[in-house]
């Protein structure tokens, strides 16, 4: 049976794999989209990297999250900043794999009341992450290849290809 720990550090790999790629285009490659151009690549790969941030900091029991520092990718050495922070968030969440299946309380509302929270198993919130990068991964390479950039190829990033570089 495929383990979590194999799973997340697969998801920590192809993320930062995904990422490096992407910095190596031009950067015009940044506002490409599929279909919405409120997707662009830039804000794809910084949505990744703020859910990350704030599931991290619910499994570490932090009652406020602290917002990802990035609001904007213009350079390739603003992807890799990025890359190398959510690199650290990734490894934050494969650290705390052992925390066992725990309610945990995500605040939605800034007052603190209680119906601005939501509780979820931590089983739910690990699931979520891993399919929730790997969707958003699969929507930067198809707005590239939207625009004819095929240097990307997802199959090179999958469980497989992880086991074998391991």
């Amino acid at each position: 049976m495929i383990s979590l720990d194999l799973l997340l550090k697969h998801m920590q790999w192809a993320n930062k794999e995904i990422y490096m790629e992407v910095s190596k285009l031009d950067s015009e490659v940044l506002d490409y989209f599929v279909i919405d151009p409120e997707w662009k690549v830039k804000t794809i790969m910084l949505h990744i990297a703020k859910a990350s941030n704030n599931y991290a900091q619910y499994l570490q029991g932090e009652e406020e999250v602290k917002q990802l520092a990035f609001e904007e990718l213009v350079t390739s050495g603003d992807i890799v900043a990025l890359s190398d922070a959510l690199y650290k968030i990734d490894q934050v969440l494969i650290d705390n794999q052992d925390i066992g299946d725990v309610d945990l309380i995500f605040r939605t509302r800034s007052d603190g009341s209680e119906k601005g929270q939501k509780k979820h198993k931590a089983s739910t919130v690990f699931s979520q992450m891993i399919f929730h990068a790997t969707e958003h991964r699969a929507q930067i390479v198809a707005a590239l290849d939207n625009h004819n950039i095929r240097s990307i190829n997802l199959d090179n990033y999958d469980v497989w290809s992880f086991v074998r570089v391991r």
